[in-house]
């Protein structure tokens, strides 16, 4: 969904990491200019090679210590990372390569109201693609709810009778 934002707002696309490679290849299918799996050792230099310049800007849908640690790991001087994922655990970096690095660490867990009514237009106008959605039966909830943990879904599940 972050890359359709994206898209819709008229960005130019953006390097996916994620662990998983159906995750990846639908962010490919999305518009990602590449995917790269965060688990790989060559991960920094996958990242910077397929954004052919300075990384500027890290989004963290995630929020882990790992993931939490690439972003900032890539980071150019100035950059920022925002979090938006709050799977937990400890910030992994070292607080002197903060100043170092001239970087900006956020949080965002909810927007604004105007920012609100700009996200619904977009979906209104069809501006961005409905989430990606996987019916199941409702007998199969507890099943969900473990793919849901091992994050082995792409997109939202939905539970009918």
């Amino acid at each position: 969904m972050c890359l359709s934002i994206l898209n819709a707002l008229g960005g130019k696309g953006a390097v996916v990491v994620d662990i998983d490679e159906r995750k990846r290849r639908a962010a490919l299918g999305s518009g990602a200019l590449a995917a790269v799996d965060g688990r790989d050792p060559e991960a920094l230099g996958l990242i910077a090679r397929a954004a052919q310049r300075p990384v500027r800007g890290v989004i963290d849908l995630v929020g882990s210590s790992e993931s939490t640690a690439l972003g900032f790991d890539v980071l150019s001087k100035g950059g920022k990372l925002v979090i938006v994922g709050l799977f937990g655990g400890g910030a992994p970096w070292s607080l002197p390569l903060i100043p170092i690095k001239a970087a900006t660490i956020q949080g965002s867990y909810v927007g604004n109201l105007q920012e609100l009514r700009e996200l619904i237009e977009l979906a209104r106008t069809g501006a961005i693609p409905g989430i990606p959605i996987t019916n199941r039966k409702l007998d199969q909830a507890s099943a969900t709810l473990d793919d849901l943990r091992e994050g082995s879904l792409v997109g939202r599940p939905v539970l009918t009778p």
